[in-house]
């Protein structure tokens, strides 16, 4: 690789066409504001230029007005848009107050759900409790009978072991069993 060969009697600013030109621009506008002549330098860039010696004073004029009037619209757009911020920030602020509103009632209506689902909670488990309350006494019930058809079976045996002897009574009169 060969290394570039570089212009050393031009300064580096103006060895490219863009950075002279820039360069061009903010010496001339440096002048123009210390109203002192200008004083351009020679260059031998072919794609640069160079300002017009003819009238700078009016070349910059128009320069300045045609960035003026540029500057006029980019205020009007900025203006513009800050303006249709507004706007939009007005209908987001709309917007979110009614979706506050909106939230808030329906935060509402869920406490009330809530509420309502705790009693009936409240209510089912009650439920429960007899439910279960009423098979404890069903089985009591269902005992109780089986103690009571035991209780007639006994009596139903005793009375006819009674009703088949005929008692002391009968055994002493000598009355013979039916």
């Amino acid at each position: 690789m060969k290394p570039k060969r570089t212009d050393s009697t031009r300064p580096k600013i103006f060895q490219s066409p863009a950075a002279a030109a820039a360069a061009a621009s903010v010496t001339a506008a440096y002048a123009l504001a210390k109203s002192e002549k200008l004083e351009f330098i020679e260059t031998d860039d072919s794609n640069f230029e160079g300002v017009r010696e003819n009238n700078p004073v009016q070349d910059f004029s128009i320069e300045i007005n045609a960035i003026r009037e540029d500057n006029k619209v980019l205020v009007s757009s900025v203006a513009e848009v800050k303006a249709e911020n507004s706007r939009v920030r007005e209908k987001i602020d709309d917007i979110n107050g009614t979706y506050v509103r909106e939230l808030h009632l329906v935060q509402g209506q869920l406490v009330v759900e809530r509420s309502r689902c705790s009693k009936l909670e409240a209510q089912i488990a009650e439920l429960q409790k007899r439910l279960e309350t009423s098979q404890s006494i069903e089985d009591e019930v269902q005992q109780l009978r089986r103690q009571k058809s035991m209780v007639d079976r006994n009596m139903e045996m005793a009375a006819a072991q009674t009703k088949g002897s005929g008692g002391v009574c009968r055994w002493i009169a000598g009355t013979p069993n039916t």
